[in-house]
């Protein structure tokens, strides 16, 4: 089945107008957010090192403002650079922040523990009151998140081998997937176990020193104020972290739409929408090299005001549309293998990337290898020896708090409400600490209840 060229500029067409919008709407978001303090200028190592890559996205900016289509190979050049380190630095910082769930779990308990006040808890009216929260909704993925949320924060009572078994389980779900999405799901348990290399970048280094300091103290912990101590130092350490990631994020949703633009051939380009938004773009860019620069100006809403006037109330159709249209080179692609391989399939193949909703996926293309039996067995021993490694010499509150982040991560494993309510029975009467188990109860209560809220 050959390709329809004609689906193909139009969905080219669709990809740039789409771009266009994209890039005015972020770059002005994220231009306020660094003029009024939220991201970047000194609050640490790593938004000193976003701020830069800032700065080269507007520099990159002007240059298409001043050169056109004659700069597109070196932005081209550019943008893959700027998105390739953002999305290192997204990784990196998930290894810390992967870490520090772990202690931030294992400290809660240690918290529950000092807190409790005597009161009698009784294991089978708390089951039933949680089972009564869990089940109360008629929608079969809200109960899965639910159980999820309930295996994630009940008391976790169950041996290595069983939570192993689990584990195994849960990957036979990608025998019949491609390998992409078996690394995957096991890049997501070695993550949740926090069992990443942490990077060894200078920019890290107080993340690591942290993470030292966690490990040494925090199972001897025996009054509440340096339970809260240090609780507040994971929360301080989270909170940037989290910021970070916002700045990256924002930043990313911006590269890839001016990557976009540039690549798309130039005959791609809607005249209007092109005419209306480069000005805005250009304008906003001006502003943000002068913010990083220490120079305040007044950013010009008479440049934004068409731009932003054009845009209200078409970008959700134009979205929609983008959908159908790559229904279509979906197919072409699926019927004709040559067409990945074209320079007209590449590139809009690309654009396809570029313009999804996965801010830090790969660029680069793979071919689908589907998973044989060797291959899932491979994976499966290797997760395993990695995860019995990491368990390896750790505290019992600790693997208790690895065990609690791995198993929120596997499909739900009950077959029945039954089996629900036998677990949640079992975390409750296998937990001989009283204060661990209302502590835990009360905070999936809230969990729960906010989820009803919803």
């Amino acid at each position: 089945m050959k390709s329809d060229n004609t689906a193909v500029r139009k969905l080219a067409k669709s990809y740039d107008s789409l771009a266009w919008m994209n890039l005015t709407a972020h770059l002005y978001d994220l231009t306020e957010a660094v003029r009024d303090g939220r991201y970047g200028l000194e609050h640490n190592g790593l938004q000193v090192e976003t701020d830069a890559l800032y700065g080269r996205l507007l520099t990159a900016i002007r240059n298409y403002a001043d050169r056109g289509e004659n700069a597109r190979e070196s932005i081209l050049s550019e943008m893959s650079a700027i998105r390739e380190r953002i999305v290192t630095r997204s990784e990196q910082i998930q290894v810390f922040s992967e870490s520090l769930m772990i202690y931030e779990y294992l400290l809660n308990r240690v918290e529950y523990s000092l807190s409790d006040d005597g009161t009698k808890f009784d294991d089978e009216e708390e089951a039933r009151d949680l089972l009564r929260k869990i089940f109360d909704s008629k929608d079969a993925a809200e109960v899965n998140l639910r159980i999820q949320m309930m295996v994630s924060q009940l008391p976790v009572r169950i041996t290595k081998s069983r939570f192993f078994d689990l584990v195994k389980e849960a990957f036979s779900i990608y025998s019949n997937s491609d390998v992409d999405a078996l690394e995957g799901f096991r890049y997501r348990i070695i993550s949740a176990a926090a069992m990443q290399d942490r990077p060894d970048d200078v920019i890290f280094k107080d993340y690591v020193r942290l993470l030292e300091s966690l490990e040494r103290r925090s199972e001897e912990i025996t009054d509440m104020d340096t339970c809260r101590e240090m609780q507040d130092y994971i929360s301080d350490c989270a909170e940037e972290l989290g910021v970070s990631t916002e700045y990256l994020m924002a930043l990313q949703e911006c590269v890839n739409s001016f990557y976009t633009l540039a690549l798309l051939d130039s005959d791609s380009a809607d005249e209007q929408i092109k005419g209306l938004m480069l000005p805005a773009i250009g304008s906003i860019a001006e502003f943000g090299l002068s913010l990083l620069a220490g120079v305040q100006q007044d950013l010009s809403e008479g440049e934004l005001a068409p731009a932003f006037a054009f845009m209200e109330g078409r970008m959700e159709p134009l979205s929609e549309q983008v959908l159908k249209e790559e229904a279509k080179i979906d197919a072409y692609r699926e019927h004709d293998e040559a067409f990945a391989e074209s320079e007209e399939g590449a590139r809009i193949l690309l654009a396809k990337k570029l313009m999804s909703t996965s801010l830090f996926a790969r660029l680069s293309e793979q071919k689908i290898v589907m998973v044989t039996p060797e291959k899932l067995t491979e994976v499966v021993d290797r997760t395993i020896a990695d995860l019995k490694k990491g368990l390896e010499g750790r505290s019992r509150g600790y693997n208790r708090s690895v065990i609690a982040s791995v198993l929120k991560e596997l499909p739900v494993f009950f077959n029945s409400h039954t089996e629900v309510m036998n677990y949640v029975l079992q975390s409750l009467h296998n937990c001989s600490n009283v204060g661990e188990k209302r502590g835990a109860a009360e905070m999936l209560r809230k969990l729960l209840g906010n989820g009803e809220e919803e």
